[in-house]
């Protein structure tokens, strides 16, 4: 829901595209790290003839660039025409002719396919000895004729401002990006490159044009795999399954973290009564950002809705919110709930000055998202009568079905921004044409295929929930559903496991997922025990043989643990490898390779332990994370070595050092 760089779990261009509802973004997180290098060779070729085109060298990419000319308006009642780009990267074992290929499409909508090749290629790389890969940008994003709408594009979130003149901008054009249009276009490219039949996987919004495609094309697909689906016929306007999946996920974090499960009650209903106290006495305040810049915000209904919702801080959400609503409702403690509300406020901003055109169009994600999804009004009424509508939807629903959004009312979730709420989405887009079918991108009863589908989905997706996933399954006479436990949107790209990848890659080999065991052992989160103030208030280390430190020490080493884990889960949420303690000091880490090395000054969690020292994570599988730090408090003074591998399930850390003369040795199920 948003749009900011690929909701997708992607460690080297960073968590995003998360998105509007069924985006997939993050731009502002690409600037964290340089991209990796690339997994296929450069073409030693300049150009190359690959069915009826000559393709030339990519001057950004290990491969073949081409471009096909189209009408704009297939119809021809619109004038123009548009470049369909894309980029070839050519099997890399020449002596033996190529298998099917393989098509890989990018959600949002707004976002060109090319801009992830890097993603793309680290997941495809062990086939394409004998296959080729084709990435091809929808048209109106990347290399197809990005549209621009400036005031949309630099506008944080979309707005209605920005959504009319866009309207008005791209006036009777404003209907011709859709997604059947684009599947097309596919076919088109297809035909021109002499590709009889291909692999197609798609992920996030790419799974719905996947969908179009596969019933628009049956015959041009081998294999059909779809990455955090929603269903391209029977979706909901409304988009019910959300607030059902977030409680759920909820609860399954709690349930599956030793830090939590104990815990009397569940979590969603924790952070249920977060929101009714919230309502009665909403309360403003400072935090800092994941960037370490101070911002005001303010904790109401619609701030939290928008922090379950949005997706922009995932991991954050689970690991923190459960213990920041305990805090709040127990102590008065506002500032951690304070801290993740403007970490997603700055995380979820889609568009601004740094939103590239060439990396996300917001104009498509509106276009697409008003031409294809179905509404609660009819796009063929004017503005002013699609507001009447609207309202009219609201009272029917809320008489119907109040807790629709339970623990949120239809009012607050409307409030969220508009492309993470989507219900007053496209109030201001102009009036579709004659002859539009609103939300229907493929014709009504047309059959689906028989051929082998592969739906992923993963049981903390809130974004695309299972139960979309599901849906999108029961089309296909011929798919199977994997569900992988404890990940988020988007399974398959930059897997720290090799666990959803390895099942995507053996089905587009063999047409069977076979053994999918891997996707009920991913590690769980770790959740936040609590937010304290003093370290007098944590539970101790567990003391290990040989240890000599008393009780308070074993609970300082826990408050440096969890000081050390909050800094580590900020990268979530960082963009500038530099960023603040939750109660002071600071953190900075760089990149090398697959680590982020860490350097902490002065670093608090609670306000009486100050932590400075160094970090090293490997994102790799199993994610070996190495600590040696200083640890200050009072009178006292330690120094502490921590280890852990946090990609292996109910793992604990082991700390071992010095408090004063003492020798501590000890474990606690890690912070991280």
């Amino acid at each position: 829901m948003r749009a900011q760089l690929e909701a997708k779990t992607q460690f080297w261009i960073r968590y995003a595209l998360t998105l509007a509802f069924f985006i997939i973004p993050f731009p502002a997180l690409a600037k964290r790290l340089k991209p990796p290098a690339e997994v296929a060779p450069r073409p030693a070729q300049s150009e190359l003839q690959v069915g009826a085109l000559r393709l030339r060298r990519c001057k950004k990419a290990p491969a073949y660039c081409g471009h096909l000319l189209r009408k704009l308006d297939p119809t021809g009642a619109v004038t123009g025409e548009i470049n369909i780009g894309f980029q070839f990267y050519p099997h890399l074992d020449s002596a033996t002719p190529p298998l099917e290929p393989i098509i890989a499409m990018e959600g949002g909508p707004g976002y060109p396919s090319t801009q992830t090749r890097h993603s793309y290629l680290a997941l495809f790389r062990p086939l394409m000895d004998h296959r080729d890969l084709l990435l091809v940008d929808n048209r109106g994003t990347g290399l197809s004729g990005a549209v621009n709408c400036p005031l949309l594009q630099r506008e944080p979130t979309a707005a209605p401002e920005g959504i009319k003149e866009c309207g008005i901008t791209m006036g009777k054009t404003a209907y011709l990006y859709g997604t059947a249009a684009a599947a097309d276009d596919l076919a088109a490219v297809l035909d021109a490159l002499h590709v009889p039949v291909a692999n197609l996987y798609g992920d996030s919004y790419g799974t719905y044009f996947s969908q179009t495609f596969a019933i628009l094309h049956p015959e041009r697909l081998r294999s059909l795999v779809l990455d955090s689906a929603y269903p391209v016929v029977g979706l909901s306007p409304w988009y019910p399954e959300i607030a059902p999946t977030s409680k759920q996920a909820l609860n399954y974090a709690c349930q599956r973290s030793a830090s939590c499960r104990d815990l009397a009650g569940d979590s969603a209903s924790r952070v249920g009564e977060l929101v009714r106290q919230v309502r009665e006495h909403p309360f403003s305040g400072q935090a800092h950002d994941g960037d370490g810049g101070l911002q005001q915000v303010t904790a109401d209904p619609a701030n939290i809705a928008y922090l379950l919702y949005g997706n922009s801080t995932t991991s954050v959400l689970y690991r923190e919110l459960d213990a920041a609503a305990r805090a709040y409702l127990q102590r008065n403690d506002k500032l951690p709930l304070l801290r993740m509300l403007v970490e997603n406020k700055h995380m979820g901003e889609s568009g601004g000055p740094g939103a590239s055109i060439k990396e996300y169009s917001a104009a498509m994600f509106v276009s697409v998202s008003c031409t294809d999804y179905p509404q609660i009004y009819d796009m063929k009424s004017p503005p002013d009568e699609r507001r009447a509508q609207r309202a009219r939807a609201f009272a029917e629903k809320q008489s119907a079905n109040p807790e629709l959004y339970a623990p949120f009312t239809i009012d607050e979730f409307n409030a969220m921004p508009l492309d993470t709420s989507v219900l007053s989405l496209c109030l201001e887009w102009p009036r579709a044409p004659e002859g539009f079918r609103s939300g229907q991108p493929v014709p009504a009863g047309t059959p689906f295929p028989k051929i082998p589908v592969l739906v992923l989905t993963a049981d903390l997706d809130t974004l695309t929930p299972s139960p979309q996933a599901t849906s999108a399954a029961a089309l296909f006479p011929n798919a199977r559903e994997v569900s992988v436990q404890n990940s988020f949107h988007v399974t398959a790209l930059q897997d720290p496991d090799d666990c959803a990848s390895l099942i995507v890659r053996r089905f587009m080999q063999e047409l069977s997922s076979g053994d999918t065991s891997c996707a009920r052992s991913i590690a769980e989160i770790h959740l936040v025990p609590d937010f304290v103030w003093r370290f007098q208030d944590l539970a101790p280390a567990t003391a290990s043989p040989g240890n000599e430190a008393t009780p308070d020490e074993l609970r300082i080493a826990t408050a440096a643990a969890y000081t050390v884990g909050d800094a580590l889960e900020r990268w979530w949420v960082n963009t500038t490898g530099k960023g603040v303690g939750l109660r002071g000091g600071t953190f900075s880490y760089r990149t090398s390779g697959s680590h982020s090395l860490y350097k902490f000054k002065h670093l608090k969690w609670v306000e009486d332990v100050a932590v400075s020292g160094e970090g090293d994570w490997d994102y790799r599988y199993p994610g070996p994370i190495k600590v040696r730090i200083k640890v200050h408090t009072g009178n006292e003074r330690g120094q502490l070595q921590m280890t852990w591998n946090y990609r292996t399930p109910q793992v604990q850390a082991r700390i071992t050092g010095k408090m004063g003369r003492r020798t501590l040795t000890a474990t606690i199920y890690a912070p991280f």
